[in-house]
């Protein structure tokens, strides 16, 4: 699900105030601000085959304690919008994830202070116009839910013995913010998948993919805040791994070709043979080398050992030697 605002939202009470006028300058009194709750991120599978675990949750409770509320992750005093008071995990113990795990959620309280200027914003909030959050973090691990390792060679969101592959994450080490956005980028509220285009915007982490998409444009200036430099090295490796794979597989298939095509076109030198699968992409070199082995079995047709009109040989033992293993 996404992280959404929640249907009690207005005056503070007495406990909620108290905890409220730790931010505050001075003390603020029950009329003067405005409360909501706010669902930040669940242990569900999101979007980006990613999830929390419970404990997680737990550690990100104590995080978000205290962070701001922003717009769409623009992380200038201009777009504080809230700020967080309270979190708790609130379990579900009759639902479960699509993991098979029971359900939980990092719900928060916050609050906004009645003013003139915020008079839109909270009407906003009232109306269900700003609803759906999402929240901005770091995470330390992010273990695949295949093997447990946190390089290897399994692609999230593929199915691996009918099993999916998720990345898991786990033990939190920053929170940064929460958002009111108009399409979360989760269906859980989870850590914000985009590299930032200036210093002052950085954001966590997304995958490789994303970072060659901002690669492309103009202004490719890519910030790195807390692990996210250990993230993309470690699906870099990932990928360096995956790579040495192909490798051997594609020079393996070279080789096939420079046997077979000894055999099905001898006229053609070595030399001229290599030159030819040098630009050919793997794809090709299987289709070449399924082509020479058609034309090596027609030019070599297996001949059985007793083939018929060799029978009578066999009491030769000179002519038998065709037939030695």
């Amino acid at each position: 699900m996404n992280g959404v605002i929640e249907k009690s939202a207005g005056i503070a009470g007495a406990d909620a105030l108290e905890r409220i006028n730790r931010y505050t300058r001075r003390p603020y009194k029950a009329e003067e601000v405005y409360t909501f709750s706010v669902v930040l991120c669940d242990n569900e599978v999101d979007r980006d085959y990613e999830c929390f675990t419970r404990g997680a949750l737990e550690k990100l409770a104590v995080l978000f304690e205290g962070k701001t509320g922003l717009l769409d992750h623009e992380r200038t005093s201009r777009g504080q919008s809230a700020r967080i008071y309270q979190t708790q995990v609130r379990d579900f113990p009759e639902k479960q994830t699509s993991r098979g795990e029971p359900y939980a959620q990092l719900v928060a309280e916050a609050y906004v202070p009645r003013t003139a200027e915020t008079a839109a914003f909270i009407e906003s909030i009232e109306s269900g116009i700003r609803k759906e959050v999402s929240v901005g973090c770091a995470v330390a691990k992010r273990t695949c839910s295949i093997c447990g390792e946190e390089s290897c060679a399994h692609l999230r969101g593929q199915i691996y013995n009918g099993e999916r592959c998720v990345r898991v994450l786990d033990a939190p080490t920053d929170a940064y913010e929460f958002s009111f956005v108009a399409v979360p980028a989760q269906r859980a509220a989870g850590v914000v998948k985009r590299f930032s285009g200036a210093p002052e915007a950085g954001a966590t982490v997304g995958s490789v993919r994303e970072l060659l998409k901002m690669l492309e444009t103009e202004d490719s200036r890519i910030v790195f805040r807390g692990t996210e430099l250990g993230a993309v090295r470690a699906e870099l490796q990932a990928l360096e791994k995956r790579a040495a794979w192909g490798d051997r597989y594609r020079e393996t298939l070279c080789g096939r070709i420079r046997r077979l095509s000894a055999v099905a076109q001898p006229e053609i030198s070595r030399s001229l043979t290599e030159a030819i699968v040098k630009g050919l992409s793997v794809e090709e070199l299987e289709e070449m080398a399924q082509a020479l082995q058609r034309m090596a079995d027609e030019k070599m047709p297996v001949t059985p050992q007793l083939a018929a009109g060799r029978a009578e040989k066999t009491e030769n033992a000179a002519d038998d030697r065709a037939f030695y293993i």
